[in-house]
């Protein structure tokens, strides 16, 4: 399989030091996402609890909590994006790095 980082020759040792940064960089970018959006989608799922059926908001479903659940659902949308985000640019930089090896083998 080609990844964008296939070369006829092995990167040098500044052209792969360049490469781990840039990917660090983004993986930090994207870690710091994904943390954020899963407490953001933890919380919002926390907020519906309280107005199920037997609990002391149930009275308000209709008009407030319903609309807590389309949160919830864009907050799962911005979860899995930041996630995958994060594990395309960790994988990227462990392809990378695998390639440099067998490269120098």
């Amino acid at each position: 399989m080609m990844t964008i980082f296939d070369t006829e020759s092995p990167l040098s040792h500044e052209e792969m030091r360049e490469v781990r940064q840039y990917a660090k960089e983004r993986i930090s970018l994207w870690r710091r996402c994904s943390l954020y959006s899963t407490i953001a989608f933890l919380m919002s799922c926390g907020l519906i609890y309280p107005f199920l059926y037997g609990h002391s908001l149930h009275e308000y479903w209709q008009s407030f909590g319903k609309y807590l659940i389309f949160v919830s659902m864009a907050a799962l949308l911005v979860f899995v994006y930041c996630t995958g985000m994060f594990w395309n640019a960790w994988q990227a930089l462990r392809d990378a790095e695998k390639g440099q090896e067998q490269a120098r083998q």
